[in-house]
């Protein structure tokens, strides 16, 4: 009995012991990416300098411009600005992910519903979508009213190394974070896990019926996934990230 209360009191500390240096080197992981020598640059936590001055014209046009707007303009200036690619470049695309999350967050006022949706709308990286239509033939509707050359500054610095089996290029799988913060936005919207699985399943079909170039493909429909269940842990969990989740492998579904 005494060398059994002895063995359950030594695996208690042991793993006492492993859960601290865990600890630990998280905490040094994250101070290796965010506390450098040039950590105003590094830190996710930065925003556009102000223009000092009042301006009639932008203070007219913020008044009659819903904040939704005003909000996705931010987010999308945060994600092109040259310090998030400093940023995605130092800590990598996954850390990178996160730090459009917490962003989104801080505008949203901590929001998670809102944050989802910036999140989203951050990282739209299609500017049109083309569809076949059999009665209409073809239709072209617009995703984003951005100009051409701020457009391709923002998905130029999108994360694409999400994967350990993404392609090994500029493009990579930032196409897959519109689909994770989609199905993260609609389960933690809709709490209900079941209607964003379908109707993730119902695009995938859609995409390869009607859109140009469209293609039922198993991999968004794992990013689907990843993002369905970090909207469905949200509603509990108000702290999980979105690297939380896409290193998990999901389940493959018909």
């Amino acid at each position: 009995m005494i060398i059994q209360k002895l063995n359950i009191f030594s695996l208690t500390r042991f793993t006492f012991l492993v859960c601290a240096l865990l600890c630990i080197f998280q905490v040094e992981a994250q101070a290796q990416c965010d506390e450098t020598e040039n950590s105003v640059e590094l830190n996710w936590n930065f925003d556009k300098e102000k223009d000092s001055g009042f301006s009639l014209g932008k203070f007219i046009s913020n008044t009659f411009t819903p904040q939704i707007v005003i909000d996705t303009r931010t987010i999308r200036e945060y994600i092109r600005d040259e310090r998030f690619q400093i940023l995605r470049v130092r800590c990598g695309d996954i850390r990178a992910v996160d730090a459009i999350f917490l962003k989104s967050l801080q505008i949203a006022e901590y929001n998670i519903a809102r944050a989802l949706f910036l999140s989203l709308m951050a990282v739209l990286e299609h500017r049109n979508v083309d569809l076949e239509i059999p009665i209409l033939k073809s239709l072209k509707i617009p995703l984003t009213f951005e100009e051409d050359s701020i457009f391709f500054a923002r998905i130029k610095h999108l994360p694409a190394q999400l994967y350990s089996d993404s392609p090994k290029n500029e493009i990579g799988d930032r196409d897959k974070l519109q689909h994770f913060f989609a199905s993260a936005y609609l389960t933690y919207a809709a709490e209900a896990p079941q209607l964003t699985r379908s109707a993730g399943d119902f695009v995938e079909w859609g995409e390869a019926k009607f859109v140009v170039g469209g293609a039922d493909d198993p991999r968004d429909k794992r990013a689907n996934q990843q993002g369905e269940r970090f909207g469905r842990d949200l509603l509990v969990i108000k702290t999980l990230l979105p690297s939380d989740y896409l290193i998990f492998e999901t389940e493959h579904r018909k």
